[in-house]
């Protein structure tokens, strides 16, 4: 029998393990707005039903929005065939309903409009004392309780969520962080699995089933696009965080975007904006509910340069006329505490970069150059802002600039934190860090986390048209950070394009708006979600990798000291992607999966491609390139190209290949990191390890290992270089260069020899395949050889032979003239082969 005080140590348990340990995402649910066939049935339990004494008790976190249908949260099914079920129905009022099926209802729960959000959770405890026959069931730790349920003091049941063998209505629902016990067993279910029908306990059992499932942890780590509109003049965005809406302006009208409800409308203004817009900036007002628009540089006309808006009436009622004299292209602005007066810092123009603060004075209508004591920020453009916490500080992140402010002596990445107080007009700097990976810049604005720890800020390789942004989590007290989300895909082509960060604190969620212009006039605007807490790539792939079994230290303490132990380990960071790999797309609704993570090859398990695009596959199948940041990709294809014919790679050879601007003794650190990152990458790939043995890193490779390049060259040393090695392998060769995409100078080498080895094989082939009227494969061979030999005689004949047979004489011809054109610019002289001689009909008779 349970005691009193053994009951409430479950409790208290139960509220220890949501308290300390909240790494599960959720499970959401496919509710009644699906097919039926579609809708989510979760069993916790799909086999092996265990037996509960005495008493059970069943927690978990919910979120429910549904304000329209009956729905079943969750059920139990006893082996008598009892039934009792907690459901939830919307009628004048949202209440929850916990019934014994087809007999009664027991208890009626009503919940506040306010819980009824999608990701607001709440904390639900049913209580089933299985000896006394009662229920107790929390909701936010409030109780309520009922009797005579008919419990005979033991109950092996199915234990559902969502659709059952009963009932198939659910409402719009999710769950998360579920605990069932009672005093002799525990069973944790984090719910943070990332795609699959199995589910695991927090120690790697895999005890339940879900049908159709939406695993949340997709939704905090890929950028969901949630809007997208095309203007064919200038327009801004905001977003009013009262209202959890953006909204677009242009100079008659207002297109809105409501993020809770997911729609989009537009209203026309009360009367139109008469500031010509260059690049829409603008500023919210909280405490007058309004937004200011502002155009640092006027217009050549007369017209006015700063106007003011009521988000409620939608009527422009302010205008002011003062400029700065320089455009401030990238600029920060940022309001005081008490929204009185917004500063403008920093921004580039006139070929000069800038660290000037400015302050708006509405009385005067003049923009006021402000001065500041303590550290000096270097003039600098692409930097990032906070908003201004209660003790007026506002935190000015990175940028790109120089100490002198003028563009002629060339510019540098920042990446330091600098606290700005607006009171004391002082700057305080906190930190400087060198990040060890490709160049990058925030965007306009940064985030400080809830317990003040962290700042959240989209950052991306500025200098790349086709860029890629990702939310990176810094340290306000050292500046250690992680890469805390996927990729959104942006283009970058001109300098108007902008990229904000917004988060809404009453939805946990941050957005990214990007407006990417393709004219001055023209721009396409997007809007992005990420749900809080964000998720770092180690995480990620730790949830959707293979399960292990856990210590038992979990199970032994009851969790609270292992979920402690757990809380406190700092996990390190998975570089960004680099040059080389396509940005992350818009994930599938129906896989989950990024397209740049699963690519429609055969991929083989273990496998490493070096020809064409530099691809890894682990033991799964699973394409992992993206965890490579280009120093682990850089000192991987070193060692691995001296470890099958050689003995590997001294310590000082990887520090002057890999950082050879740095003294060797001052990479030590960086080495070892970089070292290490690459063997937990190598921990999900067989037959592929890591040995260090006097002072030489190699790997020992086993059958188990894949990789194309040692396949292909193999198998020409083997045929003597015969043409039989290139056809049994030319899916292979197909793929191009070894490493085509990677110019890196001491890689010139190996690429030479593989392509000496290699041309002399593949030449003589592509006549025998034309004259065997496979024109295609006749095309596919000449691009290799072009690849390798961009001006070689036979690789272009048998390309504009086979392009005459299969695309016509006319497209040759165009490819032909191309061809030439860049032969002369590249050599001097014109190419000396006609055209009618490589593709007239006497020199295609056979």
């Amino acid at each position: 029998m349970l005691s009193k005080r053994a009951y409430k140590l479950v409790l208290l348990f139960i509220m220890l393990s949501h308290a300390i340990k909240s790494s599960g995402q959720g499970l959401q649910f496919g509710s009644n707005d699906s097919l039926m066939s579609k809708r989510t049935s979760y069993q916790v339990f799909k086999e092996d039903l265990p037996t509960f004494y005495d008493r059970l008790v069943i927690s978990f976190d919910l979120s429910l929005w549904d304000n329209q249908h009956l729905g079943y949260i969750l059920n139990l099914t006893d082996d008598k065939g009892n039934s009792y079920s907690l459901s939830a129905i919307y009628n004048q009022g949202s209440f929850l309903n916990f019934n014994i099926d087809s007999r009664s209802n027991k208890l009626s729960i009503p919940l506040a409009d306010a819980m009824l959000k999608r990701r607001k959770w709440f904390k639900v405890i049913v209580d089933l004392d299985l000896k006394g026959d009662k229920v107790g069931i929390s909701i936010n730790g409030k109780w309520y309780r009922a009797t005579e349920l008919g419990f005979t003091g033991k109950i092996t049941a199915k234990i559902a969520f969502g659709k059952n063998e009963h009932y198939s209505d659910v409402p719009n629902m999710a769950i998360k962080n579920l605990v069932i016990t009672n005093s002799d067993k525990t069973y944790n279910f984090p719910l943070n699995e990332w795609a699959g029908n199995d589910v695991f306990t927090n120690d790697g059992d895999n005890l339940g089933h879900v049908d159709n499932p939406a695993w949340l942890i997709n939704e905090s780590y890929f950028w969901k696009q949630k809007f997208v509109h095309t203007f064919n003049e200038v327009a801004g965005i905001n977003f009013n965080e009262k209202t959890e809406q953006f909204f677009i302006f242009k100079r008659d009208s207002l297109m809105l975007y409501d993020t809770e409800r997911d729609a989009v409308w537009s209203k026309p203004f009360k009367n139109r904006l008469e500031v010509p817009l260059h690049l829409g900036k603008s500023i919210i007002n909280l405490k007058e509910n309004k937004c200011y628009l502002y155009e640092v540089l006027r217009a050549p006309q007369p017209a006015p340069s700063i106007a003011s808006f009521n988000l409620d009436s939608l009527n422009w009622d302010f205008y002011g006329k003062s400029t700065i004299m320089e455009q401030r292209h990238h600029h920060n602005i940022f309001y005081d505490k008490d929204f009185n007066s917004f500063y403008l810092f920093g921004g580039y123009g006139s070929f000069k970069y800038y660290n000037n603060f400015f302050k708006y004075d509405k009385a005067t209508d003049n923009w006021q150059k402000q001065n500041f004591t303590g550290d000096v920020i270097n003039p600098r453009f692409f930097s990032a802002a906070s908003t201004a916490d209660q003790n007026n500080d506002v935190y000015i992140f990175g940028g790109y600039g120089n100490q002198s402010g003028n563009q002629v002596v060339g510019g540098m990445h920042y990446y330091d934190l600098y606290r700005v107080n607006l009171d004391k007009h002082t700057i305080k700097k906190l930190w400087e860090i060198k990040p060890d990976e490709e160049a990058f810049v925030p965007a306009n604005n940064l985030i400080v986390s809830k317990d003040k720890q962290f700042l959240y800020v989209l950052c991306y390789p500025h200098e790349r048209p086709k860029t890629s942004l990702r939310l990176y989590k810094f340290s306000i007290k050292d500046g250690s950070y992680q890469v805390v989300s996927g990729t959104i895909p942006v283009i970058s082509e001109r300098i108007e394009t902008d990229h904000n960060l917004f988060y809404n604190s009453k939805q946990d969620v941050f957005y990214c708006a990007t407006q990417e212009f393709e004219t001055p006039e023209q721009s396409t605007i997007k809007i992005f979600a990420l749900t809080a807490p964000p998720v770092s790539q180690e995480a990620y792939m730790n949830a959707h990798g293979p399960r292990k079994h856990s210590f038992t230290l979990y199970r032994i303490l009851g969790g609270a000291s292992a979920l402690l132990l757990i809380f406190g380990i700092v996990v390190f960071f998975l570089r960004r992607k680099n040059d080389d790999e396509e940005p992350v797309p818009v994930i599938s609704d129906q896989s989950m999966i990024p397209q740049d993570e699963e690519k429609v090859v055969d991929n083989k398990a273990n496998a490493v491609y070096l020809l064409g695009d530099f691809t890894v596959c682990d033991k799964n199948k699973r394409d992992v390139t993206y965890l490579f940041s280009p120093k682990i990709k850089q000192l991987f294809i070193l060692i691995l190209l001296n470890s099958r014919e050689k003995n590997g790679v001294v310590s000082k050879k990887i520090s002057t290949t890999l950082w050879p601007d740095k003294d060797v003794v001052k990479t030590k650190n960086i080495r070892g990191v970089t070292i290490n990152h690459l063997r937990n990458i190598l921990s999900d790939i067989d037959g592929l390890e890591l040995a260090f043995l006097n002072d030489t890193y190699s790997f020992i490779i086993t059958d188990d290992f894949y990789c194309d390049y040692f396949v292909v060259r193999d198998s020409l040393k083997q045929n003597n270089g015969n043409e039989p090695a290139v056809l049994s392998h030319f899916d292979l060769v197909a793929r191009g260069g070894l490493l085509q995409h990677i110019p890196e100078m001491w890689l010139d080498d190996f690429k030479q020899d593989y392509e000496e080895t290699l041309m002399p094989v593949i030449l003589p082939v592509i006549k025998k395949v034309y004259d065997a009227f496979d024109y295609k494969k006749a095309l596919e061979i000449s691009r290799i050889v072009l690849s390798i030999d961009p001006f070689n005689d036979t690789g272009i004949k048998f390309k504009l032979k086979s392009l005459r047979r299969t695309k016509g004489i006319e497209h040759a011809r165009k490819i032909y003239e191309e061809f030439s054109a860049e032969y002369e610019k590249s050599l001097g002289e014109e190419y000396p082969v006609p055209f009618e001689k490589i593709c007239s009909n006497k020199s295609d008779q056979r």
